[in-house]
């Protein structure tokens, strides 16, 4: 629905992991005509798994999956504008993982930090400080966990 609604044609995930939120994403791609998923996980079995799930679901010919830390995985960049990211990862790189893509975000561009806690290295202070060029809410999904649902302003 979020790369539906931000007519997504760049997607960046950190934290891939076995390839679930990856699938629905590449999907939505897909049925918008095509696009870049460009996915990141510091394991290897990880991202293979998730490889191997999303070819078993015909969507690996829209996705790169990165292996590493992502601080240095995503360095280089992503070639091009970002249109959603997925932050599904270790809590305390959703900042310096968001920071480092900033450059690359599209106004109107959607962030989703999956179980973003208000201890997650100051990110949820970040993005809710209009200054920093966003508006940002949390979406509540069980007790004591919950997402962060960001849109760039600016």
């Amino acid at each position: 629905m979020c790369a539906r609604s931000c007519k997504a044609r760049r997607i960046v995930e950190f934290g891939s992991s076995m390839g679930v939120s990856a699938i629905y994403m590449a999907a939505a791609l897909r049925d918008m005509g095509g696009g870049r998923l460009i996915g990141t996980d510091l394991e290897p079995s990880k991202a293979e798994r998730a490889w191997a799930n999303l070819a078993a679901a015909g969507l690996d010919d829209l996705v790169e999956f990165r292996v590493g830390d992502a601080r240095e995985t995503l360095k280089p960049g992503v070639g091009g504008d970002i249109d959603m990211v997925m932050l599904d990862g270790a809590f305390i790189l959703y900042l310096p993982i968001l920071k480092l893509l900033e450059p690359h975000l599209k106004p109107g561009a959607i962030i989703i930090g999956e179980n973003a806690f208000s201890e997650a290295s100051g990110y949820i202070d970040y993005v809710r400080d209009p200054q920093n060029g966003y508006l940002s809410l949390p979406l509540p999904v069980d007790p004591g966990r919950g997402n962060e649902f960001t849109v760039k302003t600016k």
